[in-house]
């Protein structure tokens, strides 16, 4: 049988209708779905709450059976050996252990833990927590809130406050941070005189007292040193959480004599008391000095730039306890403070210098 070249063309476009017609009525693979929320992506994850590490943390496993620890974004629940810690783990245990769970997140902690707000049947679980008592409203992150959430999430604290419920039946509970801090002094035990570095035995790392993890350290693995120098030549190096000291060039400072130059000439910003050594040489003398808590860094030029963070969308000054903490892949540069807030970054809450005006 002989087909003609019109006939063929004909069949051809029924069959090509058949098909559009098929795949439009088709249903659509199930994705991980996201919704944008004042112009951030919010993404939403599915699936079954399999344990309850505490009031604030859970673990789900999704429809591909991976596993996702979650921290509940806005709030802080006591620790578990804290009062009340025992019965926050609880009540979240009751709202949501064995249940099919969605939750919407934004980013990822530094333990690598998904941030974000457990959602049941449309109910909003983290502050059921904080409705109860049994957890704060977790005011050092509440500008990554959406604004409506911010103020809710406060109003149900005082709520609970005013009605004594929870851990407000102490009129001042302890913050879990504080209560972590006091658990490491009393784990420390009595400091090393003033100004010893720690060296960890283990990791062969050291810590200067202005360091983030100087008092984290257990101790069986410390080995003290009277400087860095000697720590060094022991064959030990700064620890990663550890910022490098900053330098100055005495070059950008122009009351400062460039032969055996003296701190205490320098501008009145550097005249706060800070231990230092100078070393004549050759112009430019270097200076190199600990920081000060009051030392503000548009005072001199620093060598090491200041971080900001692309998940939290804060920034660093070099010296505080924070600036090495920052993961390679979130880290942003800048060259000056004011380049940090103009981008849109804003200065970490545990960060002390001061900033630039």
């Amino acid at each position: 049988m002989k087909i003609t070249a019109k006939a063929a063309s004909a069949f051809t476009a029924i069959i090509l209708s058949a098909f559009f017609a098929v795949a439009q009525q088709a249903p659509v693979p199930e994705q991980q779905s996201g919704v944008v929320v004042s112009n951030n992506l919010q993404l939403v994850l599915e699936g079954k709450v399999i344990n309850v590490h505490d009031g604030d943390t859970v673990t789900v496993l999704d429809q591909n059976n991976q596993k996702f620890h979650i921290r509940l974004h806005g709030i802080d629940a006591p620790e578990l050996k804290q009062e009340f810690g025992a019965v926050s783990q609880q009540n979240l245990s009751r709202l949501v252990l064995g249940k099919q769970v969605s939750i919407f997140w934004t980013k990822l902690d530094k333990y690598r833990r998904t941030v974000g707000t457990i959602k049941l049947d449309g109910r909003d679980i983290n502050i059921e927590q904080v409705k109860a008592g049994l957890a704060w409203h977790f005011k050092k992150y509440q500008d990554e809130q959406e604004p409506q959430d911010r103020i809710i999430y406060a109003a149900a604290e005082l709520q609970a406050r005013a009605a004594k419920l929870g851990l407000w039946q102490d009129p001042n509970p302890t913050v879990p941070g504080d209560w972590r801090q006091g658990v490491k002094a009393k784990r420390w035990g009595p400091p090393p005189p003033a100004g010893t570095i720690i060296g960890n035995s283990n990791s062969k790392r050291y810590q200067r007292p202005d360091c983030a993890g100087y008092r984290d350290m257990a101790e069986r693995n410390r080995v003290f040193f009277n400087s860095v120098a000697e720590a060094e030549a022991a064959g030990y190096k700064r620890a990663g959480n550890c910022p490098a000291e900053i330098q100055i060039s005495t070059s950008t400072l122009q009351t400062v004599p460039t032969v055996n130059p003296v701190v205490t000439n320098a501008p009145n910003a550097l005249a706060s008391p800070v231990a230092s050594s100078v070393t004549p040489s050759s112009a430019p003398h270097a200076v190199t000095i600990k920081v000060d808590p009051s030392f503000s860094s548009s005072t001199a030029e620093v060598s090491e730039k200041i971080i900001g963070n692309k998940n939290s969308k804060v920034y660093h000054l070099p010296g505080c306890s924070s600036y090495g903490r920052v993961s390679e892949k979130n880290q942003v540069k800048f060259e000056s403070a004011a380049e940090a807030e103009k981008a849109g970054y804003r200065l970490a809450g545990n960060c002390v210098a001061s900033k630039n005006p």
